[in-house]
């Protein structure tokens, strides 16, 4: 509830969702003191370094921003925090009639840019692009950059002929991945054809499942190329104390 109604205070207008706000003072007169001190200093995950922090306050403020939907100024507790461990920012805002701090909207949600070591640039780039659309709240365009990121590891292992079903099975059948990663990257094939031949007003894939769909290309990616990559490092290393 809280939530569906910031989200309209943050970007329900034709000039793109920005106000003006009546600033009213430096803290919630409706929120008590001990949840004042919970929501500004609570211990959580981070969205920058993805470590469970302590959280410094570093500003806050109480506004009314108009609602869209008609002309009541709900009071909106807007504040900004530094994670204790990364130092990055994180802001939110809460409704203040709600009382209910656990509905606060923070940004950002998730920082979602992933690098991918040991893998060919072209192929990263559109990994990490999956991982971006889950960020923007995409999960169709998150879950077709991950089939296109199998489609992709099985060109880069000289498999460019049949369908991706065919190619993926010989990506197995070559030991590149395994009899359990072949079912994973049948998982991606058919949640990215469900994307791209359903029906759009149906019901559609969930962010929950196209996080779990993008975990598996993870997956893929790294008992195709990251693990490989490191015990050939690991190998050379052994070689090399040998010949010294």
């Amino acid at each position: 509830m809280a939530r569906g109604r910031l989200r309209a205070i943050a970007g329900g207008r034709g000039d793109g969702g920005f106000y003006r706000p009546r600033i009213l003072g430096s803290k919630a007169s409706n929120l008590n003191t001990r949840s004042w001190h919970t929501l500004l200093y609570m211990s959580r995950m981070c969205p920058h370094c993805k470590v469970k922090s302590h959280f410094t306050h570093r500003w806050s403020q109480t506004t009314q921003l108009p609602l869209v939907e008609d002309s009541s100024e709900p009071e909106v507790l807007i504040f900004c925090e530094t994670c204790d461990n990364c130092w990055l920012p994180v802001c939110g805002a809460v409704l203040v009639e709600e009382g209910d701090l656990n509905d606060a909207m923070v940004w950002p949600a998730r920082v979602d840019e992933r690098e991918y070591p040991d893998v060919p640039k072209e192929i990263a780039s559109v990994a990490n692009e999956a991982h971006l659309a889950l960020g923007a709240n995409a999960p169709r365009a998150a879950v077709v950059m991950a089939r296109a990121t199998v489609e992709l590891t099985a060109k880069g292992h000289g498999i460019s002929s049949g369908t991706l079903e065919t190619k993926i099975d010989k990506l197995a059948a070559e030991e590149h991945i395994s009899e359990q990663m072949k079912f994973a990257a049948h998982e991606i094939r058919f949640a990215g054809n469900e994307v791209a031949h359903a029906d759009m007003t149906a019901e559609h894939i969930s962010l929950g499942d196209a996080a779990e769909i993008v975990d598996l290309m993870d997956a893929i990616l790294k008992r195709a190329y990251q693990e490989p990559a490191q015990v050939a490092r690991i190998r050379e290393s052994r070689e090399a104390r040998k010949k010294g």
